[in-house]
């Protein structure tokens, strides 16, 4: 019985450790918005990468700032108010609307997408996660992929 016994308190000890480092923050990834609110992200954000990973194969990745030449600016006012105009291949890719901030996202309400973004904002860098896969051609090769977006501006 008293290996059943011990058995039992390394569960206990084991699962307390996982409560309990389940509760440590990560302060690079913050679940509270800043204490500014959207002032904290306002201003002319300048593109440094757009990053497409494949579904399948999350190692594989593009970044269409290297692969293209991809440029653009994402300008956002402490209203919310945003625009964003990256040129993308086939001249697509402007938008604008207000932006809402809620814990580590931000909805993203414009002319063409609307959605919860998860963001982080380092001390220059401003990191947008899209929520959900996309097709799209991510190498530039003729075939779509399922891929998943994460896009840098630095100021």
């Amino acid at each position: 019985m008293k290996k059943g016994g011990k058995m039992y308190r390394s569960l206990c000890l084991f699962a307390t450790a996982v409560v309990l480092l389940g509760g440590c923050s990560d302060d690079s990834n913050p679940t509270q918005p800043p204490p500014e609110g959207l002032a904290s992200i306002a201003g002319t954000w300048n593109l440094h990468s757009w990053v497409y990973s494949r579904d399948d194969n999350p190692a594989q990745t593009v970044d269409w700032v290297s692969l293209l030449g991809l440029s653009g600016t994402l300008v956002i006012a402490g209203s919310g108010e945003f625009s964003v105009s990256p040129a993308l291949p086939g001249g697509f890719g402007q938008d604008h609307g207000d932006l809402t901030m809620e814990a580590d996202s931000l909805y993203w309400d414009g002319e063409n997408d609307e959605e919860w973004v998860h963001f982080t904002l380092g001390t220059d860098l401003l990191t947008l996660e899209w929520p959900e896969v996309e097709l799209v051609d991510m190498d530039q090769d003729g075939t779509p992929e399922d891929v998943w977006l994460v896009v840098t501006y630095e100021k």
